[in-house]
């Protein structure tokens, strides 16, 4: 990474037939960097107050805001910095959720591209890639090169993972990387929160604070009915899958608001903030306790079926919710409206307190 007020990259790209694309970008719209070579003296700014969100420093100054992205998985070293002068207008969203933040705050036009389109349901961003107006640069994980570099976007927007070893070769371009680590936040404010951030990256600062306050005040209201609640109805997240059964850990955002949605989730013990691989065995060991089972599935769910597939699955007693990720927005709407999928789950949980949730994510599977 770099940093400078004009940037110009020049990138030689081979592919199976040899030949060289020339990539040239002369902008100041955003400067990626690794720290370095963005103080200009004792110059003050203003620091953004988050509440919630811990991997994100923001300072907006007369000409141009800086955003500090701490490394969640080493607080002591920097996942990215970057200097925005003018907002970003056209940019490669790697994922759904980030397409759907932009669509609600009214900023469709600066997705050029996006990736794992099979996996989105925004009906503006399908629209767009049948039209031509966007993109479709493949698999998030390998991306198409030509296409990024046809796109000639002011900036990436990829989810970060640990020890993934980064994009390759697409980070070789030199087109500014930011690193969407939201979902490294370990509260569902948190991650929540850092709407204001990518607000700030496309011009509607005003729109996101003002999304994020309404968010804040519902997810507090709904955690003072839950904590009403007489029970705390045992609750088992997710299925198994090629044997090993992946649950959140106790400093995930997940953990935290099954917490607050008045839940007793029995693998809290769990350390982490991601999620932690298990053997099937040792789950169900546990899950027999479960008083709710809710699951996120891509497609139909049929216990019969899971129970056919992990004969395991078969001492689990508890009622099934499920989502069914391939035609509900779950993924694209509830990362930074948490609410949402707090109210769902205490009417799941707490039917008793008749909190009617507006957004139907699970419904509950007939054995």
């Amino acid at each position: 990474m770099f940093c400078s007020h004009f940037f110009v990259t020049l990138q030689k790209i081979m592919r199976v037939k040899l030949y060289i694309i020339i990539y040239i970008c002369l902008s100041f719209l955003l400067l990626s960097c690794n720290g370095k070579g963005t103080d200009r003296g004792d110059e003050a700014g203003d620091t953004l107050q988050f509440r919630y969100a811990k991997n994100l420093t923001v300072v907006t100054f007369k000409d141009r805001m800086v955003a500090t992205l701490r490394n969640p998985w080493d607080s002591t070293s920097v996942l990215g910095k970057y200097e925005l002068e003018k907002p970003l207008s056209n940019i490669a969203v790697f994922g759904s959720v980030h397409c759907a933040l932009f669509h609600e705050l009214g900023a469709d036009d600066v997705v050029g591209g996006i990736c794992d389109l099979e996996f989105i349901n925004q009906p503006s961003i399908k629209k767009g890639v049948a039209e031509g107006r966007i993109a479709n640069l493949g698999n998030s994980m390998q991306p198409n090169l030509e296409k990024i570099v046809n796109l000639n976007p002011d900036a990436l927007m990829p989810s970060p993972f640990e020890n993934s070893g980064g994009l390759g070769r697409v980070e070789r371009l030199g087109i500014p990387i930011i690193w969407c680590a939201d979902y490294m936040e370990n509260t569902p404010l948190g991650r929540a929160e850092w709407i204001r951030f990518y607000g700030r990256l496309v011009g509607r600062a005003k729109e996101a604070d003002s999304i994020f306050n309404t968010v804040e005040a519902r997810y507090q209201e709904l955690c003072r009915k839950a904590r009403n609640a007489e029970t705390k109805p045992r609750l088992l997240p997710e299925m198994p899958w090629s044997g090993q059964w992946t649950l959140p850990g106790s400093g995930s955002s997940s953990t935290r608001l099954y917490q607050d949605a008045g839940a007793e989730y029995l693998f809290a013990h769990l350390k982490g903030n991601g999620g932690v691989p298990l053997s099937t065995e040792k789950v169900v060991d546990k899950a027999v306790e479960a008083d709710i089972w809710i699951i996120k599935h891509h497609g139909n769910l049929d216990r019969q079926q899971m129970i056919s597939d992990t004969p395991l699955l078969a001492s689990i007693k508890a009622p099934i919710w499920w989502c069914d990720t391939s035609t509900t927005l779950l993924y694209e709407e509830t990362p930074f409206h948490p609410e949402r999928l707090l109210e769902n789950l205490i009417s799941i949980l707490h039917p008793e307190l008749g909190i009617h949730s507006e957004h139907q994510y699970f419904q509950q599977i007939k054995d």
